[in-house]
């Protein structure tokens, strides 16, 4: 199950939205900064889960 949030990017882009609200919230300029660093972190990871998915035949996702 774990692995399969893993190459998900519906769940790293939902991660980055989750991200951006907390930054959002934050009085601490340096803090909101990082926060917002986060969500850019989680939207590359949500870029690569597209990319790899292109590459990956969908029978690969089977449960065996």
């Amino acid at each position: 199950m774990r692995s399969h949030l893993i190459t998900n990017p519906h769940h790293w882009r939902h991660r980055a939205e989750e991200a951006r609200l907390l930054a959002g919230g934050m009085k601490d300029p340096k803090a909101r900064e990082e926060m917002l660093r986060v969500a850019k972190d989680y939207e590359c990871l949500a870029e690569r889960a597209e990319k790899q998915a292109k590459f990956t035949p969908s029978w690969a996702n089977w449960a065996v």
